[in-house]
């Protein structure tokens, strides 16, 4: 084909530093997100807050890069996915089908899972009225809730699924126009394609969730795969520009211009990806026995951050309405104490477990998923 990456490296190969450095970032990522809801969710904003001490302060630096995390996700999904991508010979429907059934296996089961799971709270733990309707339902089952629907009211964060989805068909039309392998099927996934970027601009808010706004930074990440093997390794140059970007996002300046902002931040994420790519892991000394104790711990949690990603906010809504109920706490806390500070630790725990047996009964099993798929549809 006409467009395919310059380097051929394997991003989950064990013995190379990259494949880790992926792992780590997916579990940071998910455990960022998870503590800024619970924080979000329990305090009330920062300057509303009664008392500005060490430990409210300490607080909220660690809790505030939710968004950012979203971004990191986007970049790591358009490098693996989006690699994937540029690996088919899109003239082929075998691997046409084999990406769209890995795609599936990947993604559904656990979001109809989350979804089941969501529905069920909304209906036996109500709270701040929600009470989805069977289209809204519908809509998040086929991720549309970031195009035609709304997020489930007690899971908002699944906006961010619908984006994925859309650039996993998107990028591939994309590639297939890029390398003139025009087809019937081709000019209608471009209709279908350009329906979407006019809705996302014409009647979506431009917000930092629009699709079309979003999509440069899963580009970011896909166009990693055409770095060179010999790139210069300035990892503390990319270490300092990603500390920037983050302080940034925390500026008003930041606030305001929300896409220069993650636009900052997506590319220097990216700078630091590419300084680990065809890198080894330490083989000898201190620096291998933390890379390998890190490397154990990010692999494990990796396996099962993507459904800490999307069962985190419905259990944490199920903690505000027995909080309520209990008379555990009323509204939001004004200030922070260390008893206060324990129990955000002890909620993102008890998600975390519930989130680490969810993904044992829906996102460890894709293989038998893809399986069966596979012999229902007689894919070779």
């Amino acid at each position: 084909m006409p467009i395919t990456p310059k380097h051929s490296a394997d991003a989950l190969v064990k013995n190379k530093a990259l494949s880790h450095f992926l792992n780590f970032s997916r579990a940071l990522a998910a455990v960022l997100v998870l503590f800024f809801h619970i924080r979000t969710a329990l305090v009330v904003p920062y300057d509303s807050l009664q008392v500005h001490n060490w430990l409210t302060r300490t607080l909220f630096a660690a809790t505030s890069f939710g968004h950012d995390a979203v971004i990191i996700f986007f970049v790591l999904s358009g490098y693996l996915v989006g690699g994937a991508v540029l690996k088919l010979d899109l003239r082929s429907s075998h691997d046409l089908w084999g990406y769209w059934v890995d795609r599936i296996v990947r993604i559904a089961p656990v979001l109809i899972a989350t979804i089941g799971f969501s529905i069920i709270l909304q209906r036996e733990a109500p709270l701040f009225e929600c009470n989805d309707s069977s289209v809204t339902i519908l809509g998040n089952i086929l991720a549309l809730q970031n195009v035609f629907v709304r997020p489930l009211c007690n899971n908002l964060p699944l906006w961010s699924i619908s984006n994925e989805v859309v650039y996993y068909f998107v990028f591939p039309v994309m590639i297939a126009a890029l390398s003139r392998l025009f087809s019937v099927w081709l000019a209608v996934s471009i209709v279908f394609v350009l329906l979407i970027c006019i809705w996302s601009l014409g009647l979506a808010p431009w917000d930092d969730t629009n699709i079309v706004l979003d999509f440069p930074f899963w580009l970011i990440g896909a166009g990693l795969w055409f770095i060179p093997d010999r790139f210069n390794r300035l990892r503390w140059l990319a270490l300092l520009m990603l500390s920037a970007a983050l302080l940034f996002g925390r500026l008003d300046a930041g606030k305001n211009y929300f896409w220069f902002r993650d636009l900052f931040l997506a590319a220097s994420f990216s700078f630091l990806l590419v300084t680990f790519l065809n890198q080894p892991m330490p083989k000898s000394g201190v620096r291998a026995t933390v890379a390998t104790y890190f490397a154990n711990w990010s692999r494990w949690f990796a396996e099962f951050s993507f459904s800490l990603y999307v069962i985190h906010y419905p259990l944490i809504r199920l903690y505000i309405y027995f909080g309520l109920n209990s008379g555990l706490h009323g509204t939001r806390y004004t200030a922070i104490t260390p008893l206060i500070a324990a129990e955000f630790v002890g909620l993102g725990a008890f998600c975390i477990l519930i989130a680490l047996g969810f993904s044992w009964l829906f996102e460890r099993p894709r293989r038998f998923f893809k399986r069966t798929i596979v012999a229902r549809l007689g894919i070779s």
